[in-house]
């Protein structure tokens, strides 16, 4: 038999469906015909299809080195796609757009590309140009729409995927689309149309079992998460991603062995992928191993949300430590997390970083500097500048020899639980003086409750937040008071509140819930019990060692300061964690 009946022979064997055999016949005639562009250029294609991503990338390269070759170098390009790795295919789709200006594919391709890449606006104007020539082309649509997306454009997005979807009102891709949004705006009901929708369509597409298990792990439907998520696993059984939602989605149940096998298998495929990490540490505080928790808690400074909220990220990232150890007459500057709450936490450890520091400046909220420099030693009074003072400035950042984010403060002084402190770190300004309070206070000798429902601006506001009714217990406690703790555009619904009911909560006239959190701090311990969500209202309350009930979120919304099982964390005294079905318990509200 001669090369071109065998090479026949063994190609309709491959194309018959035994791939893997046939491959193995090919690659052995190739070896003995290794100069045959052809047969190089095949025997990559039954890789790249067979998953061999590596070894079809090598005969890629040398082919477009050797010949310049054009489908190679399309399918390369497709195979960086497979491996996410869309910086490289960008760079050869940007070599094929000058050689082939009129492909529409190639356009198509680089609007994907820079969409993956986070470049959103180049995207959004690739589409653009696309879409002037071909109106109806729903893979740009669904591009177009995902990078309106993406930059919170909601009602852009929205569009542009109602308008693919009547173009193809089974395209999966869309559907997937379309259910990704309204999870995104909390639309919960349209979201799972549409994910079931296209998963009647096709029960076996990744993308679809991964989307709609990370919908109902955040409905707080752990088990059919679970299913989806297990299902997605079963198809791609080395994808990083989908373990690291599984490994999620046990911790959200406590069932921690499971969850940590899972990430451990996950950190395995990946071991520097941010979100994994971030998983990773999230268990092992959970189960108090806070040495090994904070090597891995710094994950979370690559993450999209971090990166998004602190935007000196690229000025300082030369400057983060790289181990444990740092001399303690470095120059250091301790930037906040991402918001007020975060800030109040880990200023736990602001003593601890003074004593064992000679020189730190920390940035601050301008909100708590007052309290902070109130509450700490005269001397570590000036310690505390605004906001961007110095992370804003390159030339200010050069003089310092570390920058560190003040959560990852936690692996110098919170190695053990031991080493958290008993005690409140923060004084309320002795001489603040509210004469409204002052004199509620001096006319009522019954218990002063502080109540706070909501929270704001986060992603998961709707799962931390109650509405009024949910206290109703409460409120039946005799000879008690009431105040208004929450910040936000609530006076609407506390003014329907007090109209319907004989308890009133009284809201101070002269306090800025949001902005004053002096006068916050000096209500707050005048408190008797103060009762909240998850918000940062809880933090200071804790931070002030003010006795407070924190009703917890969901437990895939729960950070991980709130996430213990005996009702108590660590990091604050004088909170006590409850579920929100304790609120509707008699016995447990006559303790109170």
């Amino acid at each position: 038999m001669n090369l071109s009946d065998e090479l026949n022979k063994v190609i309709k064997q491959y194309a018959e469906g035994n791939k893997l055999s046939a491959y193995k016949k090919f690659k052995k005639i190739y070896l003995q015909n290794n100069k045959n562009i052809n047969m190089r250029f095949n025997l990559a294609v039954m890789q790249q299809e067979l998953g061999l991503l590596d070894e079809a990338e090598v005969n890629y390269k040398s082919l477009i080195k050797n010949n310049s070759d054009l489908k190679s170098k399309t399918n390369l390009y497709i195979l960086y796609f497979s491996k996410e790795l869309f910086g490289e295919a960008l760079n050869i789709i940007n070599d094929l757009e000058k050689e082939n200006s009129t492909l529409t594919q190639i356009y198509q391709d680089k609007a994907y590309a820079l969409f993956r890449l986070k470049n959103y606006e180049a995207s959004i104007n690739v589409c653009k140009k696309i879409l002037n020539k071909e109106n109806k082309n729903i893979k740009v649509l669904n591009t177009l729409g995902l990078s309106y997306l993406s930059i919170k454009k909601y009602k852009e997005a929205n569009n542009i995927f109602l308008k693919a979807i009547k173009i193809d009102t089974n395209n999966i891709e869309v559907l997937n689309s379309l259910g990704r949004l309204n999870h995104e705006i909390r639309n919960s009901k349209d979201a799972e149309v549409y994910f079931l929708k296209a998963l009647k369509i096709n029960p076996k597409i990744f993308e679809t079992l991964n989307n709609i298990a990370g919908f109902y792990l955040e409905e707080g439907e752990y088990n059919k998460a679970l299913k989806f998520y297990k299902h997605a696993e079963s198809i791609r059984p080395k994808n990083s991603i989908v373990i690291n939602n599984i490994a999620k989605t046990y911790l959200s149940i406590g069932k921690i062995k499971n969850a940590e096998n899972y990430c451990r298998k996950a950190l395995s495929l990946e071991n520097e992928n941010s979100d994994i990490n971030k998983t990773f540490a999230l268990i092992l505080l959970r189960k108090y191993d806070f040495k090994k928790a904070w090597m891995h808690f710094d994950g979370r400074l690559g993450l999209s949300d971090f990166i998004s909220k602190n935007t000196t990220l690229d000025f300082v990232k030369n400057k983060l430590p790289k181990n444990n150890s740092i001399n303690i007459n470095s120059k250091i500057l301790v930037l906040r997390e991402q918001g007020v709450g975060d800030e109040l936490l880990y200023g736990t450890m602001y003593s601890d970083l003074f004593n064992k520091y000679n020189n730190v400046i920390i940035e601050s909220d301008p909100r708590l500097i007052d309290l902070f420099q109130n509450s700490f030693r005269k001397v570590d009074c000036n310690k505390f500048v605004e906001l961007g003072y110095h992370s804003k400035n390159k030339n200010s950042i050069e003089k310092f020899d570390y920058v560190i984010y003040a959560g990852s403060l936690g692996r110098y002084f919170r190695k053990s639980r031991e080493s958290f402190s008993n005690t409140p770190y923060l004084k309320k300004i002795k001489n603040y003086r509210n004469k409204e309070l002052d004199s509620i206070i001096e006319s009522h000798k019954g218990l002063k409750i502080g109540l706070s429902w909501k929270s704001f601006k986060n992603r998961y506001a709707k799962e931390k937040s109650l509405e009024l009714d949910n206290f109703d217990l409460i409120f039946k406690k005799e000879n008690s008071i009431f105040f208004n703790l929450q910040y936000g555009d609530i006076n609407n619904e506390i003014n329907l509140f007090n109209k319907r009911n004989n308890k009133k909560i009284i809201t101070l006239k002269n306090l800025d819930l949001f902005n004053d959190f002096n006068g916050l701090a000096n209500l707050l311990s005048k408190l008797d019990i103060f009762i909240t969500v998850s918000n940062s209202t809880a933090h200071l309350a804790g931070a002030l060692g003010v006795k407070t009930l924190l009703i917890k979120p969901a437990n895939h919304a729960a950070y991980h300061y709130w996430d213990y099982e005996d009702g108590k964390t660590p990091w604050y005294n004088s909170l006590q964690i409850i579920n929100k079905k304790d609120l509707s318990n008699k016995e447990f509200i006559k303790k109170i």
